[in-house]
């Protein structure tokens, strides 16, 4: 009978399964470069720079498999369940701060995604429009984060920015939605592994590794808090080179995983390819209200004892489930720091 494996058991094999994925590419690799060795022989050429290549190839194989010797525990699967077409959700995405490590003035960068249940989404859009309009002026006004920030139009005006900001905080009270956040924090994770990337098995993109940590939760909750349903993935559009790199990540997790979730798990509760969209499009409420999360969550976790605007509204929104090892499933915090336990509860609960 097959045993769901620990977060612990999953930690200590990473390193061997990361060696064993590079292992296949090395023996394709070697293979090749026999087989151009082999072709030049036969033509009667000179094969000493590629015997000097596969001797290096060989070594490098030998390497590899002293790694794989510790036992690689099968990654997590799903429970399995058949979902219900109710159980059917949308997934929005979007971000705040920089993802590049070059000087910046606000030190996180923070994906945010939003689930909502497709049979719940023309309420969510609804409510969603009728407060733009009773709030704002107009259901087609687009909402950015930065504005109602700081005041800006449509939030700014004489005596109106404070009385919109304490409507907007009771509309998201009142949406049905569920979050899932990851923050980098950018300084400490820069002074703790540099520029690259957290392990080899991550990409060391901040903006795709955070969209493998996000993908990896939202899998969770989809399977545990949704009834196993299968998500569509929306995504602000950024430009034609920055959809495609996110296109293309998304694609090889449903190929090969991660260290932590299989590949037929994220093929189980994903469709195929990610939608992009402007924050204007026919899925805009969700892209705006992804963005008006993804500040508030930043903003906490580079200053745990502050109050964002927002956040005890959206911190009861994050998806609860324990099944991560330093937090809920719904806030994922890079690196972590043993100072953030318990961020997601309100003051009182901590002690």
């Amino acid at each position: 009978m097959w045993k769901r494996p620990q977060s612990e058991d999953l930690e200590k094999s990473r390193e061997a399964r990361i060696a064993r994925q590079q292992l296949e590419l090395q023996d394709e690799y070697v293979s090749l470069l026999r087989r151009a060795s082999a072709l030049r022989g036969e033509a009667g050429q000179n094969t000493e720079v590629l015997d000097v290549l596969i001797e290096a190839g060989q070594t490098e194989q030998r390497k590899l498999q002293d790694r794989i010797g510790a036992r690689i525990f099968p990654r997590r699967r799903p429970t399995g369940r058949h979902p219900k077409p109710d159980d059917a959700c949308y997934v929005y995405l979007d971000e705040c701060g920089s993802h590049s490590f070059a000087p910046d003035a606000f030190p996180a960068f923070a994906l945010a995604s939003v689930i909502v249940r497709e049979k719940d989404w023309p309420m969510f859009d609804q409510k969603w429009r009728a407060w733009k309009a009773q709030s704002l002026g107009s259901e087609s006004v687009v909402v950015h984060e930065p504005d109602a920030r700081r005041g800006d139009w449509p939030f700014g005006g004489e005596g109106r920015h404070q009385a919109i900001v304490t409507s907007l905080r009771g509309v998201i009270k009142e949406l049905d939605f569920t979050a899932v956040v990851c923050v980098v924090r950018r300084d400490a994770y820069l002074a703790s592994y540099g520029a690259g990337a957290l392990d080899e098995s991550l990409p060391a993109h901040l903006y795709l590794m955070s969209l493998d940590f996000v993908l990896e939760r939202l899998a969770l909750a989809l399977d545990t808090e949704f009834g196993g349903g299968r998500a569509r993935v929306i995504a602000e559009s950024r430009g034609p080179k920055e959809d495609a790199l996110l296109q293309y990540e998304f694609a090889r997790l449903l190929l090969q995983g991660t260290s932590y979730i299989s590949p037929s798990w994220f093929r189980q509760q994903f469709h195929p390819g990610i939608t992009f969209e402007g924050k204007g499009g026919a899925f805009s409420s969700g892209l705006q209200l992804a963005d008006l999360l993804a500040r508030p969550s930043a903003e906490k976790v580079v200053n745990p004892e502050s109050e964002p605007e927002r956040w005890p509204e959206f911190r009861l929104k994050l998806c609860p489930g324990r099944e991560t090892k330093n937090s809920v499933l719904g806030l994922k915090i890079v690196p972590w720091d043993e100072s953030f336990a318990g961020i997601w509860r309100e003051p009182a609960e901590k002690s």
